[in-house]
């Protein structure tokens, strides 16, 4: 994620691949499908092996063209203008979300920690908390600390520096994902008059975009779109059918040698490799290829389909008294329904375990109760534009 602060704006955008970076994967790629000549020439497989590296790697190839062309890349973008109050966001050629910057409630940290052998990686996330429940991603900080060194280490150091810029655009209170004030920051804010206010706001909160030209009454029922299958499935699928060719190739060169010592494991490795590959495109990407969604409203609520050679499935059921609540997770886009009995639970078993004055017996009940207080299904929006997502997100509360 880079965070870039103009003079009068902040620009915030997730980390993309470079154009670039296809560019020479198609350069590499095309290499080693090329670089069966070299085998042809100087090695007894001859052409066998470049009808291999052929139709092995030249996919590949394709694949990272496609990736070069492809013209709807996913670029998270925010911006915020201190001067018009105005925080703005969106992924698509879809007229951006608009929220005013007093419905942003505080800064939300999600810390992650990560052990290795020479140390231990910390990630913390730093999000705006905006009343209507969105959290929107702003900033990631990252630090290690090595096992080796003698130096002094401050893990909030990095992310002090970080949120004393963000303290100059907006004095917000720093929170965890708990709601709970966030400890060891070695800046605090100096919170004015108008942030003051950030408790009236988390007691009544309003939907800030209901009046908006570019809000929730742009959205229009149903939604329907089509599950796009990501580059990432077939390169997981062309490895497999790489696998199956070495097979066949070994297989086939033990065989016009006239020798039957890898013979057998040739035919395993060209079997085993054929049946992956047919196994990931019949049962997953065939499916999802021919699957269409659909969120539909009705009366208070909203349901959730999948549509497959003409068969409707029912995936999931949005009812506001239903005593759920509902996160969405940017830029990911994944929408997830969880009771409050669940929530409240969970926080509870977070505090337990960060409080080492509790012993493991509560912290055994908690997850005990959270446990059978679970009742959370994921609706997959990601192929949805960021903005009809967070809108779609935006109306729930309205029913």
């Amino acid at each position: 994620m880079e965070t870039t602060f103009l003079s009068d704006a902040v620009l915030v955008k997730a980390t993309t691949f470079s154009k670039h970076l296809f560019l020479s994967g198609i350069v590499i790629w095309m290499v080693f499908a090329f670089s069966g000549i070299w085998i042809w020439k100087r090695t007894p497989v001859g052409k066998l092996g470049f009808l291999f590296t052929l139709v092995s790697f030249l996919p590949f190839s394709y694949l990272c063209y496609q990736s070069y062309e492809e013209k709807e890349e996913f670029v998270y973008q925010l911006k915020i203008e201190p001067s018009k109050q105005d925080l703005s966001f969106g992924d698509s050629i879809e007229p951006d979300i608009h929220l005013p910057l007093a419905g942003i409630l505080s800064y939300q940290i999600k810390s992650e920690s990560e052990s290795k052998k020479d140390g231990t990686r910390y990630t913390d996330t730093i999000y705006l908390h905006h009343n209507s429940g969105l959290l929107l991603p702003v900033a990631k900080v990252s630090v290690k600390q090595y096992k080796d060194s003698q130096d002094e280490f401050s893990r909030y150091g990095a992310l002090s520096r970080e949120l004393k810029r963000w303290f100059r655009l907006l004095p917000l209170p720093v929170e965890t994902e708990t709601g709970k004030p966030f400890q060891g920051l070695l800046v605090k804010p100096e919170v004015s008059n108008e942030t003051k206010q950030i408790d009236a706001l988390k007691s009544n909160p309003t939907n800030t975009t209901a009046s908006s030209p570019n809000g929730i009454n742009a959205l229009r029922f149903p939604i329907i779109w089509n599950h796009k299958i990501l580059n990432a499935n077939w390169y997981f699928a062309f490895s497999l059918l790489a696998i199956g060719h070495l097979g066949v190739m070994v297989f086939v060169f033990n065989l016009r040698e006239g020798t039957k010592k890898n013979m057998v494991w040739g035919a395993l490795i060209f079997i085993l490799g054929y049946l992956s590959f047919a196994s990931q495109y019949y049962f997953w990407i065939l499916p999802k290829s021919k699957t269409e969604y659909r969120i539909e409203s009705f009366g208070n609520g909203f349901r959730f389909y999948s549509t497959y050679e003409g068969e409707k499935k029912l995936e999931g059921e949005w009812m506001p008294n239903s005593e759920k609540i509902a996160f969405l997770e940017l830029p990911e886009k994944s929408l997830h329904f969880q009771t409050k009995l669940a929530y409240e639970k969970t926080k509870a078993l977070v505090d337990s375990l960060e409080n080492p004055s509790e012993g493991l017996a509560d912290a055994y009940r908690l997850t005990k109760q959270a446990y059978e207080a679970s009742a959370w299904e994921r609706w997959d929006l990601s192929d949805l534009p960021m903005e009809v997502a967070v809108r779609f997100f935006l109306v729930l509360p309205q029913f």
